[in-house]
């Protein structure tokens, strides 16, 4: 995970922590855990997607980043995966094809998961240059960070900072 340092002033990334879902020589691309956007009705969001569903309840909207903001991403446990599914080394996943949307519909939804509004993303060489500035710190992967605590933006900042190894 990256830890947004306490110096980050960009609002898209002050307190964040971003999952790090790819990261090669082409650049990286990620998901910001730690912002609750709102709540919003499935059924309404499927109706976007044009599919449909006798059931509504509400769901909880992330914002993942600034990058293709409109789009829905699911990140995800790893029991689940599908064509476009891209899943890290420590087995959790992102997905952003409607795959994800009919397996849910159908009762086949991952044990975790958190809808996501756009990704972070950054070019080749990026991230190793915020990283070598000192804008974010490298925290282990935390599952009870990542789909625990209801995104509550401090809270996750303040843990996953420990867990880099640094106190406030």
């Amino acid at each position: 995970m990256l830890v947004a340092a306490p110096r980050i002033k960009d609002q898209n990334f002050k307190f964040a922590v971003v999952y790090l879902i790819k990261h090669d020589a082409r650049g990286a691309i990620g998901l910001i855990v730690n912002r609750k956007v709102g709540v919003g009705s499935f059924s309404e969001m499927l109706a976007d997607l044009g599919r449909s569903t006798d059931e509504d309840h509400q769901i909880d909207l992330y914002f993942g980043g600034p990058i293709s903001h409109r789009k829905v991403f699911v990140l995800h446990s790893s029991d689940f995966s599908a064509y476009g599914t891209i899943t890290s080394s420590v087995g959790i996943s992102m997905t952003g094809s409607i795959s994800i949307i009919d397996a849910i519909v159908s009762g086949n939804a991952p044990q975790q998961m958190r809808f996501m509004m756009g990704y972070a993303g950054w070019a080749a060489g990026q991230l190793k240059q915020e990283l070598e500035r000192g804008d974010w710190l490298h925290a282990a992967a935390d599952e009870a960070l990542i789909f625990g605590l209801g995104g509550q933006t401090e809270e996750v900042w303040r843990q996953a900072y420990k867990k880099a190894g640094l106190t406030l």
